[in-house]
């Protein structure tokens, strides 16, 4: 084999060799930017889940606040109703003690 010839085919090797390494480099690159792009729309969903966990929270605590202040009325309202069934056991027996003086006669000492 002339050296020309055996130059040639090592350059054509050489050259070969080149390209499948720059085939491969490519097919690496787009691997990584595929494995980017999951990981960038894997980050987003994680965003995404963390907005709405922040707004169930959100939701939550305004559901604990509406309870506590319903809580906080039923109360007002328990203690307003047993207020009002003393007062009106008070008035009762007032009436009660008013209608009996004057089923007596009760009164200036006039009598009916």
């Amino acid at each position: 084999m002339q050296p020309e010839e055996r130059f040639a085919r090592i350059e054509a090797l050489l050259h070969a060799m080149a390209e499948r390494e720059n085939q491969m480099e490519i097919r690496f690159n787009r691997r990584m930017d595929r494995a980017e792009q999951r990981m960038d729309r894997a980050e987003q969903r994680m965003e995404q889940a963390e907005r709405r966990m922040e707004q169930a929270e959100r939701r939550m605590e305004k559901f604990d606040q509406r309870l506590e202040v319903t809580r906080k009325l039923v109360q007002v309202g328990m203690k307003l109703v047993i207020q009002n069934s003393v007062q009106l056991r008070e008035l009762q027996r007032a009436q009660a003690a008013f209608l009996d003086s004057l089923r007596k006669g009760g009164g200036n000492g006039h009598r009916r």
